[in-house]
């Protein structure tokens, strides 16, 4: 038993060594800027409070320092195991690093980022960002659950508005984000706002295009990504758009458009899709979901100056009303918290 476990340790610490040559900048402690204050963190610090999430690669957890109760940040701890796991290694080093890049500038439709640790005990990442109150999956099965959809359409719209804001600074930083669905786009009430985030397999654009073919959640994956032959030269910005108008849709239905088939049933039905919005939307929104979800790339909109230029964003007041607000905190007040055990 001693030895299996001394050889488990020595696995271990062979990952903490391949994790430090990836990210040789990254410790057990960083100072982090909170609310204008510089203040030095430790891995070993973090307090647990509740669980707000999890994927295939770890789990978020809202999360406070010892010594620091007033700061309160998401936790992504993101495990690598002592055998070689690529995938694990190449989502756990991308999202960091680019989060890194992008959730450093402030930009208020990006989850903030504070800091980079590694957990050596633990033999993880650990990603320390802004905590949001929820995410869209989250609070569209709550509010379908409630009925709570008088003012879906405003929301909606708002919702586009700040994420297409989001890809759009994520394409002037060069990164595709290649995962967009409700689990990704993160709501905050106090002011309504929404924010992009999980950047584990988001990918470099090279003249506006990506290759990976296969990277992201297979069911929000564009036509032209699950078929080479749509796009020989690769994929970009349209392919993010794609997945932006299906979890739109999903949101205002309350399910997947193929909830009850498997993922490779869902690829095969994509590539003959004709989407049908529901019709408690407004025209010039169900317009748009169509037009982002046009089979061909070619038929979807150039730009995202396209699609905050097109008519459902035109119809949006600039600031948020209060039938917004009153809708957000009404169906986030109702979410329930994830057991820890989960």
């Amino acid at each position: 038993m001693k030895r299996r476990n001394g050889g488990f340790s020595f696995a271990l610490q062979l990952v903490n060594l391949s994790i430090e040559g990836m990210l040789p900048d990254v410790g057990e402690e960083a100072v982090i800027n909170y609310n204008g204050e510089d203040v030095t963190i430790n891995v070993n610090k973090l307090i647990d409070i509740r669980k707000l999430g999890f994927g295939n690669y770890g789990s978020v957890m809202l999360a406070e320092v010892e010594n620091h109760r007033d700061i309160k940040m998401a936790v992504k701890r993101l495990g690598l195991m002592p055998s070689t796991n690529n995938a694990a290694d190449y989502t756990a080093t991308t999202d960091l690093k680019t989060i890194r890049t992008v959730g450093s500038c402030n930009f208020p439709h990006v989850i903030r980022f504070y800091a980079g640790l590694i957990d050596k005990k633990e033999s993880q990442v650990v990603i320390c960002m802004e905590a949001c109150d929820t995410s869209m999956e989250k609070f569209y099965t709550t509010m379908h659950k409630m009925k709570e959809t008088q003012h879906l359409d405003i929301l909606l719209k708002r919702m586009i508005n700040h994420i297409v804001d989001a890809l759009q600074f994520l394409k002037s930083k060069g990164i595709l984000h290649r995962d967009v669905k409700p689990s990704n786009i993160l709501v905050k009430q106090n002011p309504v706002i929404f924010k992009i985030c999980d950047f584990g397999i988001s990918g470099q654009l090279t003249n506006s295009v990506a290759h990976t073919m296969m990277k992201g959640t297979q069911v929000y994956l564009a036509p032209e990504r699950i078929d080479a032959a749509q796009a020989p030269e690769g994929y970009g910005i349209r392919s993010d758009m794609w997945a932006l108008g299906l979890s739109t849709l999903e949101i205002a239905t309350g399910q997947h458009p193929f909830a009850k088939m498997n993922a490779l049933g869902i690829m095969s039905a994509i590539m003959t899709w004709l989407p049908e919005p529901p019709t408690n939307l407004s025209t010039e929104l169900q317009q748009l979901i169509v037009w982002l979800l046009r089979i061909k790339q070619a038929d979807r909109p150039a730009t995202y100056d396209d699609i905050q230029a097109c008519p459902a964003m035109k119809s949006l007041p600039a600031d948020i009303t209060s039938e917004e607000a009153e809708m957000v905190r009404n169906v986030i007040a109702k979410i329930p918290d994830i057991p820890d055990d989960y």
